[in-house]
């Protein structure tokens, strides 16, 4: 959908639960820029995907990106006064969020695995004029950038999204098969379930190499933030110890097991 009012030009580009972008181009300036508004949730765990998706965003960024909205957390913890205190990781992820996508990723590793992406490159890389080296450099730079970012746009769209959908779609053929297991079927699910295994490496490409990037140029300063979101991105909960009925912590697996059989047998 296209807004036209007082010469801007509104272009609707993604609507998600937390955040809404549009591409504004404003007729009398000349000048194409990017917007977010942001309604973040009251969970910070929910959050958390809204701090990805911005990181996401920021990776393939070329136009001039303003982002605002309510936040719903503080930058700094002097910013708070009165209430009930702040988890200091709930605001941690949102300042790291801010201090780190201002210089966002120009190139993405997992571009590398599909075989179109070096024609891409190649294709774009023209060196069929002459002149001032840093200024043909320059400009095929620009041009390599550009047409980068239109292709993987349309090779892989936005990977977060594109995730949740093939969940929900091998969840559906799952459940398909299950109904009638005939080899129409099983093809069908074992096609969707490659293509969810795709994205899934895909997405941990992306983490990896966010981690490894960060961890020279913040240091410790990722340490928070990376737990939550790499090393415990689909890490599933873990029973670690239990306290006795004596009141004695338990931390042996195999006292573990007994002892939660005998709590739920009571």
């Amino acid at each position: 959908m296209v807004v036209l009012r007082c010469s801007v030009e509104w272009e609707l580009v993604e609507d998600t639960e937390q955040q809404v972008t549009v591409r504004v181009f404003h007729h009398d300036l000349g000048q194409h820029m990017m917007m977010t508004f942001i309604y973040a949730k009251y969970s910070a765990m929910k959050r958390l995907d809204l701090w990805d998706h911005l990181y996401y965003l920021a990776s393939d960024m070329e136009l001039p990106w303003l982002v605002g909205g309510d936040f719903n957390v503080i930058l700094h913890e002097d910013e708070k006064i009165g209430g009930l205190p702040v988890h200091p990781p709930e605001y941690e992820d949102f300042a790291f969020c801010i201090t780190n996508f201002v210089k966002p990723f120009r190139f993405l590793n997992f571009w590398t695995k599909d075989a179109i992406f070096m024609d891409v490159v190649r294709q774009n890389w023209k060196v069929d004029f002459t002149g001032d080296p840093f200024l043909m450099f320059k400009q095929n730079i620009k041009r390599v950038k550009a047409a980068r970012s239109k292709w993987s746009r349309e090779t892989f769209g936005d990977i977060f999204k594109q995730l949740a959908i093939l969940v929900d779609i091998v969840r559906v053929k799952e459940m398909l098969f299950e109904e009638e297991p005939i080899t129409e079927n099983r093809i069908v699910l074992q096609k969707a379930q490659s293509e969810l295994k795709k994205y899934l490496s895909i997405e941990d490409q992306y983490w990896k190499q966010k981690a490894g990037m960060t961890w020279f140029a913040e240091g410790d300063r990722n340490t928070s933030f990376f737990h939550n979101h790499i090393n415990g991105k689909r890490k599933k909960l873990q029973l670690k110890r239990i306290k006795s009925g004596s009141g004695v912590w338990i931390e042996d697996q195999e006292q573990l097991a007994t002892a939660a059989v005998d709590f739920y047998q009571k």
